[in-house]
């Protein structure tokens, strides 16, 4: 018997009391930045030549960085939309970056098989790091602990020092290229990857060795978000689906299918629950989603070609509830 109107509760508020943003990069040459509540698109940066592939985002003080297939990375006020600096010195295109903005400092992957360290506030290369043998796709960067992880076409996976810009291990087990990685800050020894090969592998990096492959997706691996409090990843591909992972039992949990074409990145939110996701060619959507039970709370559309990147401002969502909860006396705990 079918249940009445009224008897259906309606889908509790995804963002109570705050309106986070969210900013996305594309193949059609530009960045737009949203309003995840109302699924509006408030601002269009424009400026590269080619299409952008990467960005990282300052939530606190609004500033972007932005790397692209033009060879270039660009510096950007998110508030006023304006460019502020270009960054040259890639002789291919930049695939990969990360920023630590409380030092200024940028460090950026490219297909001509560098990495590139740089200063924000000057604009100049820092340092180069040199070791693959072919273009570098992937990067996480441990600011805090001067390492960085790096994956190639080339197969492999590098772990750099930053202070000394020198590869000191190299990580074999991957039969394709490595397209996605992500490096715990936490607990130094642990690592993980996502590949062509279809594979998402969790590496212990005192051994080098792989101690989990997990393998569901049917196409490649594209990219990788992680909760390492939780042991969790959230990994997309081009088989146009995102699966949900527990990494101690190296099963899938979840599996999320609304996207028509390839899924190219995520950024999730583990405290609420909830995750961007962006694809294209043949989607150029975004997705909101509540990954406590699957459902695809919204679509964006506005880009004219793939999403490649982006990064949602979840730390004001996080905010407006504490705030909304008021302050925890002795008589709460």
């Amino acid at each position: 018997m079918p249940l009445d109107p009224w008897e259906i509760e309606p889908r509790p508020q995804m963002f109570p009391g705050s309106a986070p943003r969210l900013l996305t990069a594309s193949s059609d040459r530009t960045m737009r930045l949203w309003n995840l509540k109302s699924g509006e698109c408030l601002r269009v940066f424009a400026g590269h030549q080619k299409q952008v592939l990467c960005l990282d985002v300052d939530w606190d003080n609004l500033r972007a960085v932005s790397g692209s297939a033009d060879h270039t990375l660009m510096h950007w006020d998110v508030e006023n939309c304006l460019w502020l600096s270009t960054l040259e010195g890639h002789e291919d295109v930049v695939s990969c970056l990360s920023a630590d903005f409380p030092s200024r400092r940028v460090l950026s992957g490219s297909y001509d098989k560098d990495l590139r360290l740089w200063d924000l506030v000057t604009g100049k290369c820092q340092q180069v790091y040199k070791g693959h043998e072919l273009s570098v796709c992937a990067l996480s960067v441990d600011w805090a602990g001067g390492r960085a992880l790096t994956g190639s076409t080339d197969k492999t996976l590098k772990l750099w020092d930053l202070a000394t810009a020198q590869c000191v291990q190299t990580i074999e087990g991957h039969t394709g290229p490595v397209w996605a990685v992500n490096l715990d800050t936490e607990q130094a020894h642990n690592a993980i990857s996502g590949s062509a090969d279809r594979h998402v592998m969790l590496w212990d990096l005192r051994a080098g060795v792989c101690s989990r492959a997990m393998l569901q997706h049917q196409r490649q691996v594209t990219c990788l978000d992680l909760d390492w409090n939780t042991f969790q990843a959230m990994s997309a591909s081009v088989d146009r689906s995102i699966i949900l992972w527990d990494l101690e039992m190296g099963e899938p949990i979840a599996k999320f299918e609304e996207h028509p074409g390839t899924v190219n990145c995520l950024s999730v939110d583990w405290l609420g629950r909830r995750m961007c996701s962006g694809a294209g060619p043949g989607d150029n959507c975004i997705r909101l989603w509540d990954f406590s039970d699957g459902c695809c709370e919204r679509e964006m559309e506005g880009h004219d070609g793939a999403i490649w990147a982006l990064c949602a401002d979840w730390a004001s969502a996080h905010k407006a509830v504490a705030d909304a909860q008021g302050p925890v006396g002795l008589d709460d705990v």
